[in-house]
């Protein structure tokens, strides 16, 4: 098989940046690319056991293969019956009220001489409530679940906390890493109920602690309220079957166990690629 050759001068234009790129790498930042969330399971990047004593490997694989898995398997067949198509399903979060209907491909031969009978008004409907609240519910929680398998590691192979920028943007914020820790324990344990609690970095370049309902998350700007709207470069599952079986009602002691093994070095990540899709500096 031949190798199509570049044009020099195509080559030069694009190796030139690059070269730059590596000369000058200590003043300039690479961030990473966005990386979206797909209608599949992302793979757990740890064993089941690797967050044990911390987070129990019984409740992780239930909470990934059942729950997680159920909700992925209910929010397609959401989207299958209304044939709609997505490429990230984060693209979905703040327009969950406003998504058009696309036009019907699978339809009858009736159904079709139905449609061909009347005229075209060339308006299309707003999905059916039904369908919204499946896809708030159901594909909200494949949204945060996905997050927050991210923001897990084992404790041996994560740093003690954040560093670089997004260490400074939450010294800034809260004053200290163990301040912003009391703030957000606290907020969690003070959410009433399932939901969840974040770190949402807001388009003002504002780090604020806030927790939503059930399956909500800061994305859904339709629901949450505008302060509390934003991109997570943080999560924690407030749902008693993330800890149920290991420390019963006592939330406070799953909190303390989850700082254990939290992923700081994806909370770096997220703080530069939500910087990026904000364009901030």
């Amino acid at each position: 098989m031949s190798v199509p050759l570049m044009p020099r001068r195509a080559f030069l234009a694009s190796a030139l940046p690059a070269l730059a790129g590596t000369v000058l790498g200590a003043e300039q930042e690479t961030r990473p690319a966005p990386l979206g969330i797909s209608l599949q399971q992302e793979p757990l990047r740890y064993e089941l056991d690797a967050l044990e004593p911390y987070l129990d490997a019984v409740t992780l694989k239930l909470h990934y293969h059942e729950y997680h898995a159920k909700h992925l398997a209910e929010f397609r067949r959401t989207l299958d019956d209304v044939e709609l198509s997505v490429g990230s399903v984060t693209s979905l979060m703040p327009c969950i009220k406003s998504i058009k209907r696309p036009p019907q491909v699978r339809q009858s031969i009736l159904q079709l001489s139905l449609a061909n009978s009347r005229p075209a008004t060339g308006v299309q409907s707003e999905l059916p409530e039904d369908v919204q609240k499946s896809i708030r519910q159901h594909g909200g929680a494949h949204v945060n679940h996905t997050i927050f398998w991210r923001f897990l590691a084992p404790s041996e192979d994560t740093p003690l906390g954040p560093s670089g920028r997004a260490s400074q943007a939450i010294d800034d914020e809260f004053g200290t890493l163990q301040e912003f820790k009391k703030a957000f324990t606290a907020a969690a344990m003070k959410h009433s109920g399932s939901g969840w609690a974040w770190l949402v970095y807001r388009p003002d370049k504002k780090l604020v602690i806030t927790t939503t309902p059930n399956e909500d998350n800061p994305l859904m700007k339709e629901f949450v309220d505008w302060r509390e709207h934003g991109r997570v470069i943080l999560a924690l599952d407030l749902w008693e079957h993330s800890y149920y079986a290991k420390y019963k009602n006592n939330r406070r002691a799953y909190i303390d166990a989850w700082w254990k093994v939290v992923n700081w070095e994806f909370v770096d990540k997220a703080h530069a690629i939500v910087r990026g899709i904000y364009n901030h500096s």
